[in-house]
C-alpha cells in the first residue's frame, strides 16, 4: 500500500500523541500545531509545524523503527515545506545536519525571539544547531530527479551496471520515483520491469543517499537512495534498457560510467570494504 502524507485533521491528532508514546517519544502536539503523518494505513511518521513569527517552526519528527532508511521521513520533510509559504525553523542534533541539509536547511542565527530564548534553554543540556528553510531567499536550484538504484554483486564480488537506449553512460539498475512510493519501493518495481527480478525487501541493504549530475539529464540533478543486495539468478536486460556490464569492486576509472556512480557510490562501497 503507497504511503500517504497529508495533514492530520485536529479532532484526530490523539492519534499523532498515542504514536509518539507508542515509540517512547517525549515529543509533545501543542494545540496550535498542524500535525502532519505519513500513514500506511496505520501512521508510521509525524512532525508538527507550529506558527512562529512570520513561519513555523518544524518539531517532533519520527519515524517507526520499521520505515527508517527508506525515506519516509525526508519525503515528509518534503511535503511539509511544499505546504508552506513562509519560513520554516527547526533545532536538530549534529548527526542529523546532514539529513537535513540535503532538504535545503542552512544554519541560521535568525531567530525569532520566543524560539532564540528557547534554543539559549535546551542549549543548556544538550548540543542543538539552530536551522532555516526559506524557499523565499534561495536561488532556483536545477532540476532534480529522485531515483533508487542497487549496487547487485554477482557470485564472483562484481556489480551489474545497465545502460539504457540511446544513451551512452552504464549505471547502476533502478529508477526514478513515482508518487508516494518509498525508495524500496520504487527500487522493487524498476529490478521487475528492467531485469524481471524480484528481490524481497530483506535482501537489501542501505549504502546511502547520494546527489550527483545526472548523466543523460543536462541540468539535472539526481538525488539516489542507493541498496546493495545479491544477484539470485542470472538476469537479462528488457524495457528500455539495451545493455549491461559488469564492474570489479576497484577505483573506476571507466569514462562511460554515470558520475553519481563513479565518483561517489563507488568510493563508499570500497571505504565500507575497508571499514569492513
Amino acid at each position: 500500500m503507497p504511503l500517504d502524507y497529508s495533514p492530520l485533521p485536529q479532532a484526530l491528532q490523539p492519534l499523532l500523541v498515542r504514536f509518539y508514546r507508542a515509540h517512547n517519544s517525549r515529543n509533545r502536539v501543542r494545540p496550535e500545531a498542524t500535525c502532519w503523518v505519513a500513514r500506511r494505513g496505520a501512521i508510521v511518521g509525524g512532525l508538527c509545524l507550529t506558527p512562529v513569527a512570520d513561519g513555523h517552526f518544524l518539531t517532533g519528527l519520527l519515524v517507526t523503527p520499521a520505515e527508517r532508511n527508506c525515506g519516509v521521513g525526508a519525503q515528509l520533510v518534503r511535503e511539509v515545506l511544499a505546504s508552506c509559504d513562509g519560513p520554516v525553523w527547526l533545532f536538530c542534533k549534529p548527526e542529523l545536519l546532514d539529513f537535513y541539509t540535503r532538504l535545503g536547511f542552512v544554519k541560521t542565527d535568525r531567530l525569532p525571539d520566543t524560539l532564540a530564548d528557547r534554543l539559549s534553554r535546551y542549549r543548556r543540556s544538550k548540543a542543538l544547531i539552530a536551522l532555516l528553510n526559506d524557499r523565499r531567499m534561495m536561488p532556483m536550484p536545477a532540476a532534480t530527479l529522485t531515483i533508487a538504484v542497487a549496487c547487485l554483486f554477482d557470485e564472483r564480488g562484481r556489480i551489474l551496471v545497465v545502460r539504457k537506449r540511446g544513451t551512452r553512460f552504464f549505471m547502476l539498475p533502478g529508477g526514478k520515483a513515482e508518487v508516494g512510493e518509498t525508495p524500496l519501493q520504487t527500487l522493487q518495481r524498476e529490478l521487475h520491469e528492467e531485469l524481471d527480478l524480484r528481490l524481497d525487501e530483506t535482501n537489501l541493504e542501505a549504502l546511502g543517499h547520494f546527489r550527483a549530475p545526472a548523466a543523460n539529464e543536462p541540468g539535472h540533478q539526481v538525488e539516489a537512495d542507493v541498496f546493495m543486495g545479491r544477484l539470485p539468478h542470472p538476469v537479462k536486460v528488457q524495457a528500455e534498457l539495451e545493455e549491461m556490464s559488469w564492474l570489479e569492486l576497484a577505483p573506476c576509472t571507466r569514462e562511460d560510467v554515470a558520475p553519481l556512480l563513479r565518483r561517489h557510490i563507488m568510493p563508499a562501497l570500497l571505504m565500507r570494504t575497508v571499514e569492513g
